[in-house]
């Protein structure tokens, strides 16, 4: 009822100011006015926006289809499928580096590596012998102490030995650098899981921001009205957008 009213009002003082004259008198010639009904404005007058959101929370682009934006939709759609497939690859790649830090471990520093953890495989790669601090001062079973790898009396059973032989021979220390190597491709894989991880959820973010943007300009809620100047070879005048 009030946007009929509303409809009628304006109207109504749109003929009384194209009759009056250049003065403000009913004398003089005609204005031209021309009043035209955007459709693509209230288009989403009945959708839910809390639907919309909801949608775009769980599948970017989920949103903006539910509202009739099917291209910027397929978008967020696409873009959603490259971060999860980046995330699905440097997830399969970590697994395989892992897995391979295991191998070495076992092949080359007789460890019994096929049940050890990521932090473990960690020690390996920061020290080439479980009895290195045996020859190297430093706080080396401090730190097996602290991780729960030995107890208070720096014991040390066989499943958590490891010795990646001597320094002296050259192809041992080949053996030792190659197992740091997987190591390092291991946390750079560990990275880029974080990446796809903060870039699934940034796209939410937008894609929330987004449907918000297109809810408030399609769904015609609310009174809102804007003056824009028009000036062409041909016409001048000024354009009145109401929104209601």
């Amino acid at each position: 009822m009030l946007r009929i009213l509303f409809t009628f009002i304006l109207l109504a003082a749109s003929w009384v100011w194209s009759q009056s004259g250049p003065d403000g008198g009913a004398q003089g010639s005609p204005k031209e006015i021309t009043i035209e009904v955007d459709s693509s404005q209230t288009r989403n007058h009945d959708k839910s926006l809390g639907l919309a959101l909801l949608g775009s929370a769980i599948l970017p682009g989920a949103g903006e289809a539910y509202l009739h934006e099917d291209k910027t939709a397929r978008n967020f759609i696409l873009v959603e499928a490259g971060f999860w497939a980046s995330l699905f690859i440097a997830w399969q790649v970590r697994d395989s580096y892992l897995q391979s830090g295991r191998n070495y471990a076992s092949d080359f520093a007789g460890a019994n590596a096929a049940s050890m953890s990521a932090s473990e495989l960690e020690n390996l790669a920061s020290y080439r012998s479980y009895a290195e601090a045996a020859h190297r001062q430093d706080s080396y079973e401090l730190a097996q102490v602290l991780s729960n790898q030995r107890d208070g009396n720096y014991a040390i059973s066989s499943a958590t030995a490891w010795d990646f032989g001597s320094s002296n021979t050259p192809e041992n220390t080949a053996h030792w650098k190659s197992f740091q190597s997987v190591m390092r491709y291991y946390r750079g894989a560990n990275v880029a899981i974080s990446f796809a991880v903060g870039a699934l959820a940034l796209n939410r973010v937008v894609a929330l921001a987004h449907t918000l943007r297109v809810y408030h300009r399609t769904s015609g809620k609310g009174l809102s009205m804007h003056v824009d100047p028009v000036i062409s070879p041909d016409v001048s005048g000024m354009r009145l957008a109401v929104t209601f």
